[in-house]
């Protein structure tokens, strides 16, 4: 494949923040919210703020909405009162400057009829009303089923590691893409592979515009697919799945216990979380009927297991209980048969040579559990 590729470098679209806005931002994150968004803004009982998928927005408007007013029936309260503005803002712009990839995703849908035989351009496209305008929290492009249309994607681009970067774009239909307003991508599977381009673009820490235009002929779905690389194992991720019904969930302690079946790296794969209503969660084998960890403060992280629909396992969060364990059945000739949730407690009912074993976990005080046998 013939490919013009040259090297550009392409100046910052801004730069969002002060260093004494960042420290003082970095600061109040550490006293504050990194008890529900985690020490390095990777989730916990709230959402992790360094991924790609935001419920409520991406943009610097809609995230300080967020901390000035909150979000209605969660545990994110209000901050318009609490802190200066000056400090509101500055935790704002700490959040931004630890983005990577796209924010800010708006996906736009064209009638095809206007572009026949039109190089694809953010004017042309500037020049005619779309048939339909959508926010995507996901924050990568994809398509509904069945569209018959042109896709014009704009979105900011955030930056953390200076290179070269280069956009692989799968050869399907024809694609052009502009970052800060000079094309760096030009492909079209109808025309002469000489005259397609694609510009290695030299790329600073920070925030550009990016828009990709895209067509391919009607399917049960757009199948575009694109990245962004510096050639040594980075890859941002410019196409995606729709989450639509998947919200990121973080699964905490509530007053009742809970058995969370999700699959979590370094453990069996069927293995049976018990989440006690003192955040005391213990990992069960209904295969021998071990205990095989526990953890305090323990808590479920459904949401990287989202984008990728769950090719990626959970991610378990609390801390280790080093103590030796309860022995519980361990015997591999038992068949597990079901479990329970009684109130604070599970239940977890075996078959052990034709006699019914019960293994019961209950919380103990604040900071421990008890096994019953049954």
């Amino acid at each position: 494949m013939h490919i013009r590729n040259h090297t550009i470098v392409l100046p910052l679209l801004l730069a969002a923040c002060t260093f004494g806005d960042l420290e003082r931002g970095k600061l109040l994150y550490s006293q504050i919210c990194f008890t529900c968004h985690g020490p390095v803004l990777d989730g916990g009982q709230g959402p992790a703020l360094n991924d790609a998928y935001w419920q409520h927005g991406s943009s610097p408007e809609a995230i300080l909405e967020v901390i000035n007013n909150g979000v209605s029936e969660t545990p994110m309260i209000a901050y318009g009162q609490v802190f200066s503005e000056a400090d509101r803002l500055a935790l704002r712009d700490f959040i931004l400057s630890e983005q990577e990839g796209m924010r800010e995703v708006l996906r736009s849908v064209y009638p095809r009829d206007y572009f026949k035989g039109k190089r694809l351009t953010p004017a042309l496209f500037d020049s005619v009303e779309s048939l339909s305008q959508t926010p995507l929290p996901e924050n990568v492009y994809y398509m509904g089923r069945s569209v018959d249309g042109l896709m014009r994607g704009q979105s900011k681009l955030y930056i953390k590691e200076a290179g070269t970067y280069t956009f692989k774009v799968r050869l399907l239909g024809r694609t052009s893409i502009y970052l800060d307003g000079e094309e760096v991508h030009y492909s079209d599977e109808k025309t002469d592979k000489d005259s397609h381009i694609n510009k290695q673009v030299e790329l600073q820490p920070g925030v550009y515009n990016l828009e990709i235009l895209h067509e391919e002929k009607t399917t049960h779905t757009y199948r575009f697919h694109a990245v962004l690389s510096n050639g040594k194992g980075k890859n941002i991720a410019l196409t995606g799945r729709s989450l639509e019904g998947s919200v990121p969930k973080v699964i905490t302690a509530q007053p009742e216990a809970q058995v969370i079946r999700k699959w979590i790296d370094g453990l069996p794969p069927r293995t049976l979380l018990c989440l006690l209503p003192n955040q005391i969660m213990i990992a069960y084998n209904p295969l021998d009927g071990t205990l095989v960890k526990a953890w305090r403060g323990a808590s479920v992280n459904q949401t990287p297991s989202l984008t990728a629909r769950s090719q990626k396992p959970s991610e378990l969060m609390g801390t280790p209980i080093t103590d030796a364990l309860p022995q519980g059945l361990d015997n591999e000739d038992l068949r597990f048969l079901y479990y329970e949730v009684h109130g604070d407690a599970v239940h977890l009912v075996s078959d052990l040579d034709g006699t019914l074993k019960t293994v019961i976990m209950a919380p103990q005080g604040t900071e421990s559990f008890s096994i019953t046998i049954q």
